[in-house]
C-alpha cells in the first residue's frame, strides 16, 4: 500500500507541475554495454521494478568491441537498471528490483554497476567511469563512443544548429593566459538561427583575447575565455559592447542547464538586469572547440550594471557608483569584513578596481556599515541600506536553483552614486555562476549546513519584511512564470543536443569534464532536480501571497493579458502600449 501510495503522489505532482518524477523506460531496439573498464567476463543487463515483484536479466552477446541486447518491444514503468559482470539465468525473477539487485551483491558476491534510472534512448551505449563494483556511469550516443574509441576526433565539425564563433588570434598563437590579452581577430556565422552576422570571413571584427575564470580555467582542458574588441559590437542580438565572454559550460553536470535556466530564472523573476547568454559552437584557429556560451561579461555600463562609472583612484564623487563581488579568492586590494558569528569574508572591488584613499574609506565604512546592520537588531537600519526586492529577487533565483554556492562567491552588489544628500542602497545582482547548483540533493534551505560558507543571506532571510516580501515573489513565480522556465528547459535541450555530442567527442575524457552527449537523459534529470526544488519551496511556502497590486495597478483593462518582454535583461509586462513591473507598477 505503501509503495502505491508513492506512485499516486507522484502522478499528482506531475499534474502540479507539468512536469515531474516519471518512472523510466526501456526502449525498443539495441543498447549496449562498455565492458573496456569494468573487464566483466559477460555481462547482463538487470532491470525491474519496486511496486511489485517483478526483475528482468537479459542476456548481453560481445561483438569483439561492446556488449549488445536488443529489446524486443518498449517497456514501460520501470524503477531501476544495473548491468552485472557474472553468470546470472536470463529470465524473469518474482523479486523486487531492490531485493534482486542486494541478492546479486551480498549473496550471489557478483560485481555489478550501481543502479540507475537514468533515461536511454534506442542505440545509446552505456559506460562505467572506473571498473569499482557499484561503478557509476552513463548512457552516451553510440556514434560519439565509436569515434571516441577510434581516436577521429579530428573530425568532428560543428552540429550546424548553433552560430558559429570563428576566433583566429594573431598567428595562431594559443590562448595560454588570463592576465595578458593576445590580439586577434572574430567573426561569427549565425547560421539559420535568426540572429544577424557579426563581420565576416573577408572583414572580421578585431579585439584582443585571454582566459577567464579560476576553477574553471585551471582546473579543466575545455577552457573559457575572455573578449575585448576594439570598438564595441552588437552580439547576436544582445546590446553593443566591447566586454564579453565566452563561457566554457565544462563544469556543468546537468546538460549546461545550469547557468542557463539559472540565467532564465533570473530574467523571469525579474531582476533590473540579467546578462545575456547565447549557446554557440567555437573554432578557434580553424579547430573546432565544441559548444559555448557567448554572454555578456558583469561590468558597469548603461547597457549591462546601469551605475555611475567611477574612476581609478578618484578623489571626488567617491559614493558611487559602486560594482562588488562577495568573492571566495582572495586577492589584493579586498575588503576583508568578519560576520556576526566570526565568518571572515572577502569583498574584491570590480568598479573602481583600484581605490584612492578617499575612495577605500568611502566603501569601507559603507560595507561595515552593511555587515554591521544585517548582524544587528533594526530591521529598519538593514532595508535603509539595501534593496529590498532585489534581494528578495537574487534569493529566490538561488533557492529555487538549490545553489548551496550563491552567497560565496560570484556573489555581486552594487550601488550608484549618492543624490541630493540621499544615500543610495545597495542591490543583490546581477546572477553569474550557478556551478554548484543541484549538488547537494537536500530538501533544506541554502543557508542551512552549506557545502560552503553562505554570507549574510542567512541573517538576511530572518528578517519579516524580507519573508514577507518573498512570500508575494514566490506567489508570481508559482502561478505566472514556472511554466515559462520549463518550455526553456525543454527547447534548449532539443537545440542543443547535436552540439553536446560533438563536444562530448572532443572533450569526453580530459580533465573534470562533465559528459553531456544524452541531451534527453540530461533534460530530464534536471527537470527531476528542478521539479523537486519547486515541491519542496512549495511545502514550506504553499502557494505565497497574492500582491495587492498583481495586474490591476495602472491598467486601462485590468482584464486583458499583458505581454511579456525582456528590456536589458528584465522581465516586464507590457499592457495597452504602457510597460508595468511584475506587481503591475508602471514604468515611466
Amino acid at each position: 500500500m505503501k509503495m502505491k501510495m508513492e506512485r499516486y503522489t507522484g502522478i499528482l505532482l506531475f499534474f502540479l507541475f507539468s512536469a515531474g518524477m516519471q518512472a523510466m523506460t526501456i526502449p525498443q531496439g539495441s543498447l549496449y554495454f562498455d565492458n573496456s573498464k569494468t573487464g566483466y567476463s559477460t555481462v547482463k543487463m538487470v532491470y525491474g521494478r519496486d511496486d511489485v515483484s517483478e526483475t528482468h536479466v537479459l542476456d548481453m552477446s560481445f561483438d569483439g568491441q561492446k556488449w549488445a541486447v536488443s529489446i524486443a518491444q518498449t517497456v514501460n514503468d520501470i524503477y531501476r537498471f544495473t548491468f552485472v559482470g557474472g553468470d546470472i539465468q536470463a529470465g524473469t525473477y518474482d523479486q523486487r528490483f531492490s531485493d534482486f539487485k542486494d541478492y546479486i551483491s551480498n549473496t550471489l558476491n557478483i560485481t555489478r554497476t550501481a543502479t540507475s534510472d537514468a533515461q536511454m534512448s534506442a542505440g545509446e551505449i552505456f559506460v562505467p567511469v572506473n571498473g569499482d563494483n557499484w561503478a557509476q556511469g552513463t548512457w552516451m550516443n553510440l556514434a560519439v563512443w565509436e569515434s571516441t574509441q577510434s581516436g577521429q576526433t579530428g573530425s568532428v565539425t560543428p552540429s550546424g544548429n548553433l552560430p558559429i564563433v570563428y576566433l583566429n588570434t594573431t598567428n595562431g598563437v594559443a590562448i595560454t593566459s588570463k592576465e595578458e590579452y593576445i590580439t586577434g581577430s572574430l567573426y561569427i556565422d549565425p547560421l539559420n538561427t535568426g540572429y544577424d552576422a557579426l563581420g565576416s570571413s573577408e572583414i572580421p571584427v578585431t579585439g584582443q583575447f585571454k582566459g577567464r575564470g579560476n576553477w574553471t580555467w585551471n582546473g579543466f582542458d575545455k577552457k573559457p575565455y575572455r573578449i575585448k574588441f576594439d570598438a564595441k559590437q552588437k552580439v547576436l542580438g544582445m546590446p553593443k559592447n566591447k566586454h564579453w565572454c565566452l563561457l566554457a559550460g565544462a563544469d556543468d553536470n546537468l546538460g549546461y542547464l545550469k547557468n542557463y535556466i539559472g540565467f532564465k530564472l533570473s530574467e523571469a523573476i525579474g531582476l533590473r538586469w540579467t546578462p545575456g547568454l547565447v549557446p554557440v559552437e567555437l573554432v578557434m584557429n580553424g579547430q573546432y572547440q565544441g559548444i559555448y556560451f557567448l554572454t555578456e561579461q558583469i561590468r558597469v555600463g548603461s547597457n549591462r550594471v546601469d551605475v555611475t562609472e567611477q574612476e581609478d583612484n578618484a578623489i571626488d564623487s567617491v559614493s558611487g557608483g559602486w560594482l562588488v563581488e562577495i568573492d571566495n579568492y582572495y586577492e589584493e586590494g579586498n575588503v576583508t569584513l568578519y560576520e556576526g558569528n566570526g565568518q571572515q569574508v572577502w569583498i574584491t572591488m570590480k568598479s573602481p578596481e583600484i581605490l584612492s584613499g578617499e575612495q577605500r574609506t568611502y566603501v569601507e565604512n559603507q560595507l561595515n556599515g552593511l555587515n554591521t546592520a544585517i548582524w544587528g537588531s533594526n530591521e529598519t537600519d538593514v532595508w535603509n541600506r539595501i534593496d529590498l526586492d532585489e534581494a528578495v529577487k537574487y534569493y529566490l533565483v538561488q533557492e529555487i536553483m538549490e545553489d548551496c554556492e550563491s552567497y560565496h562567491g560570484s556573489c555581486y552588489l552594487y550601488k550608484d552614486r549618492d543624490r541630493n544628500g540621499i544615500a543610495e542602497k545597495w542591490f543583490f545582482g546581477p546572477v553569474w555562476d550557478f556551478g554548484n547548483a543541484y549538488n547537494r540533493g537536500s530538501e533544506t534551505w541554502i543557508y542551512d549546513n552549506p557545502t560552503f560558507p553562505q554570507y549574510w543571506i542567512g541573517q538576511l532571510a530572518t528578517w519579516p519584511a524580507f519573508q514577507a516580501k518573498l512570500k508575494e515573489y514566490w506567489w508570481i513565480f508559482y502561478h505566472d512564470q514556472q511554466s515559462d522556465v520549463r518550455s526553456e528547459i525543454s527547447t534548449f535541450a532539443s537545440l542543443v543536443a547535436l552540439a553536446a555530442q560533438r563536444d562530448a567527442q572532443l572533450w569526453n575524457g580530459t580533465q573534470n569534464y562533465c559528459e553531456n552527449s544524452n541531451m534527453n537523459a540530461k533534460r530530464d534529470a534536471f527537470l527531476d532536480k528542478f521539479n523537486g526544488r519547486i515541491n519542496w519551496l512549495y511545502r514550506q511556502w504553499g502557494e505565497g501571497t497574492r500582491p495587492a497590486t498583481w495586474g490591476t495597478e495602472n491598467t486601462q483593462d485590468p482584464s486583458s493579458q499583458p505581454t511579456k518582454i525582456i528590456r536589458h535583461g528584465q522581465v516586464l509586462l507590457l499592457r495597452n502600449g504602457q510597460v508595468y513591473d511584475l506587481f503591475g507598477r508602471k514604468i515611466e
